[in-house]
Formats: C-alpha cells, sequence, structure tokens
C-alpha cells in the first residue's frame, strides 16, 4: 500500500517525490523545477505528459498535493524506526546479524541463540569505531597531504637539477673545448714554425747555389774566352785558366729533412691529443650521491668532498639520509679500492653500509670512525681504538671475493684493520652496498682522484 501511494506522488517528469508542485492547465501536476528545466530545453510551453500547449507560465500551487507529500515524507522518516516485520519500535541490536530488531525479534527462531544489546550501547560502541576509523582515515589524509607535498618539492627539485646538471656539463664540454683549442693553437704554431725556419733555410740554401752558379758561369764564359784567344796568349794564361777548371766545387747535394715533418705533426694526432687530455681530467673511484645527502650537509660540483654547510634545500626522498651521511654509488662484485682525505676533521667515520637504498635509516654501517678526540671502529656503541699512526688519508679495500673489508692509512702504508663479516650480503634489489661517509665538521672528506695512465699494447 505504501508503494502505491508513494507511486502516484511522483512527479511524471522526474520519477521523485514532488516538490513545490504546480497545476498545468491541463490539470497535471509536476514539480516546478521540471517545469522550468522543459521550457528551457524545449523553447516551447506544453505539458511534458499530454503533450497540450499553453501560453504562459502562469501556473498555480497544487498546495493539496504539497501538503500531501510533506506529510507522507514525514512519516516514511518516522517509520524508519519501526520493525517491517512486528510494526513494533526498533529498541535492540543483534551483535550476531549487526542489525536493529524488536522485543518480538529477540524471541524469534531466527535470532536464536543470538546475543543483543540495546540500541544506545550499539551505537556508542559503533561511533567509537567510526570516531577510530576516521582518525585513521584523517590520519591517512595527512599521509597523503604530505605525500603530495614531498611530489611537488621533488618535481620542483628536479627542475633545478636538470638546471645544476646542465651548467655543469656545458661547462665541463666548454674546459674540454678550450683544451682541444689551446692544443689546437700550439699544434699549429709548431707547423708553422717550421715552416718558418725551413723555409729561411732553403732560401739560404738557394742563395748559395746562386752564388756558386753565377761564378761558375764566370769560369765557363773566361774558359771558353780562352779558347778562341791568339795562341801566345793562350799558352801565356793556360796554367792559370787550369787551376781555375781544375778547382770547380763538387756536385751540390739537396738538404736532409728539409720537407716539413708531417709524421711529428699529424701521426697517431687523435692518441697523442687524448694523452694529452689526461693531464687535464681526473677520475674517482667513488662519487657521492647528493640523492641520499642530509641536510645540512654540502658537496662539492664534482661530488668528490662533503663537509657540514647550510647547502640547498633538497627534498625528502626515500632514499636521503636524516643526519650528517651521505652515501656513494652502490659497489658491485669485485675489488674496490678509493682514499678518502680526512685531514683536520674533527668528526667523521667511514666504512660502507649495507642495506635498501629506499630505507637509509635502517642500513647497518661498518665503519671505523674520529669523534671527540677518540678512534672507534666497528661494534655498535663503537669502543674505543688506538690506530698505530694518526689517519690523514684512510683507504678503504673491499673484495666481495674474499668477503673482506680492510682499512689502512695510504700515507704511511699502515695496516689498520681487516675484517671477514659472517653477515656478508648476498646483493639484491632490496639489498646493496654502498660507500658510506658521515662528518659533522666543516673540514671537508674529499676523495682521492686516481692516477691516469694511457697504455698501448702491441700485438703478437
Amino acid at each position: 500500500m505504501a508503494r502505491r501511494v508513494e507511486e502516484n506522488l511522483q512527479c511524471p517528469a522526474c520519477l521523485d517525490i514532488f516538490k513545490d508542485p504546480v497545476i498545468l492547465p491541463c490539470c497535471h501536476s509536476l514539480c516546478r523545477t521540471c517545469v522550468q528545466q522543459w521550457l528551457e530545453q524545449k523553447g516551447e510551453r506544453f505539458c511534458p505528459v499530454c503533450r497540450t500547449q499553453y501560453g504562459s507560465m502562469d501556473v498555480l500551487i497544487n498546495l493539496a498535493l504539497r501538503d500531501v507529500c510533506e506529510a507522507f515524507t514525514q512519516t516514511s522518516a518516522a517509520s524508519e524506526d519501526i520493525c517491517v516485520l512486528h510494526k513494533e519500535n526498533l529498541k535492540l541490536f543483534c551483535l550476531d546479524h549487526q542489525e536493529l530488531a524488536c522485543l518480538i525479534c529477540k524471541d524469534a527462531e531466527i535470532h536464536a541463540g543470538h546475543k543483543f544489546c540495546p540500541i544506545d550501547e550499539a551505537v556508542k560502541a559503533h561511533k567509537e569505531k567510526v570516531e577510530e576509523g576516521l582518525r585513521d582515515a584523517k590520519q591517512r589524509l595527512k599521509d597523503y597531504d604530505e605525500t603530495r607535498e614531498s611530489c611537488n618539492e621533488q618535481a620542483t627539485h628536479i627542475k633545478v637539477q636538470m638546471e645544476q646538471v646542465e651548467s655543469k656539463i656545458k661547462k665541463v664540454f666548454e674546459e674540454l673545448r678550450h683544451f682541444l683549442r689551446v692544443e689546437e693553437e700550439a699544434r699549429l704554431s709548431a707547423v708553422r714554425e717550421e715552416e718558418q725556419n725551413k723555409t729561411r733555410m732553403m732560401k739560404e740554401q738557394i742563395e748559395a747555389l746562386s752564388r756558386d752558379m753565377a761564378a761558375l758561369s764566370d769560369e765557363i764564359r773566361s774558359a771558353e774566352e780562352q779558347l778562341t784567344s791568339e795562341p801566345f796568349s793562350f799558352m801565356k794564361n793556360f796554367k792559370a785558366a787550369m787551376v781555375r777548371i781544375q778547382t770547380i766545387p763538387d756536385k751540390p747535394e739537396l738538404l736532409p729533412a728539409a720537407l716539413l715533418d708531417e709524421v711529428k705533426h699529424v701521426g697517431n694526432l687523435k692518441f697523442s691529443v687524448w694523452e694529452r687530455m689526461k693531464e687535464t681530467v681526473s677520475y674517482s673511484p667513488v662519487l657521492l650521491d647528493p640523492n641520499t645527502l642530509a641536510p645540512g650537509l654540502g658537496l662539492s660540483e664534482d661530488l668528490t668532498s662533503v663537509s657540514l654547510e647550510e647547502g640547498q634545500q633538497r627534498p625528502n626522498n626515500p632514499e636521503r639520509f636524516q643526519r650528517y651521511t651521505v652515501r656513494g654509488s652502490a659497489l658491485v662484485s669485485g675489488v674496490h679500492v678509493w682514499d678518502v682525505e680526512v685531514g683536520d676533521n674533527a668528526a667523521w667515520g667511514l666504512g660502507v653500509a649495507l642495506g635498501d637504498p629506499g630505507l637509509p635509516e635502517d642500513m647497518k654501517a661498518w665503519r671505523i670512525a674520529f669523534r671527540e678526540g677518540k678512534y672507534k671502529m666497528f661494534a655498535q656503541p663503537f669502543g674505543v681504538w688506538n690506530p698505530p699512526v694518526r689517519l690523514q688519508r684512510v683507504r678503504l679495500h673491499v673484495d666481495f671475493h674474499e668477503r673482506l673489508l680492510a682499512f689502512s692509512e695510504s700515507l704511511t702504508n699502515t695496516d689498520l684493520c681487516k675484517k671477514y663479516p659472517t653477515d656478508w650480503p648476498n646483493l639484491s634489489d632490496n639489498m646493496k652496498m654502498f660507500p658510506y661517509f658521515w662528518t659533522d665538521d666543516q673540514n671537508p672528506l674529499r676523495i682521492i682522484p686516481l692516477a691516469l695512465h694511457v697504455v698501448t699494447q702491441s700485438q703478437r
């Protein structure tokens, strides 16, 4: 019955309970809003039910229908507290079915053996659950907001990184171009100098030959004239003529190595320039990763030294350490050696870190350290350790084949300690080993570059 009544109170246009019903001239009732929307969409005045046209929007409010709709709505709201089966007030809550029930439902077979509690108690318990869920949801919303803010910071920092990296690349290539321009000019100058010297020598040789040719021509001409002279005159000058003819100089020879030495200037030119270039470049066996740099630390432009300083603001990405720490690039299988100059740094730690790169604070570190005037090594907490020499340049040696980690003082070639950890890690995506650097001092820790050598190998 209630459903049939509800159907009779539905607007034929929106199929909802009448809201502010009006009567059209054709006697059909619709919501005022529906009539206005129909007019705006169709542009014509006619009833959407029977298509009867009407001349104006002067429609009457259906007061009776409005009252009936409001009464039905209120009755429907009030009926929510009534059991649909027994028409009794819902005062209990079934803990097994998790639904409202009346006193008769409690004794019904469908609820046999079930536990019930008053609605007020159920409301209190469920409100506590909802409140707890709301707290979790609000915290999660806060987490989302913080994560989104971090993403915004990272997006901004990516652009900053791009500009910085682009600037560094341009600077390096400009230095290389400058080196090549200087090298080119030096080699061109050497070619020009040799050309000038050998051209001058050749001109001097040509001039000398010209002088000798002129003198020889005079002698030839004089001898020819002697042959045509009177016998008395010929015999008188014969001896002198023979002396001049017999002292003719030897055949002139070309100067050796007179041409340009092309082999010297263009032979293996690219190789020799490349060999010279090693004087202007350096290679670091370990590079520090800016994306892991803790706040309050700064890196050098070439990523080989770290110190305590107010550095550039960096986003809170997952790989970043939080206190005084930075790591190098991941070590792969094999042997790795690098030297770190500690110098006057009064608070440092060096070694390797093991763990998930996305969880830096959970990483395990094998290291030696110097802090508060005392050397310490490995164990947590560190125990005091007295090395045989004052440490200025620490060498770290990592051998994956031998599962060895060794420290030494490279300036004095003094062994410090060796460790063969029993828990040597098996490398994977979530387990890696990294060079580890910790400092709380403005004096930098600096990775020493390797000396470069160009070696050629003959074929057999």
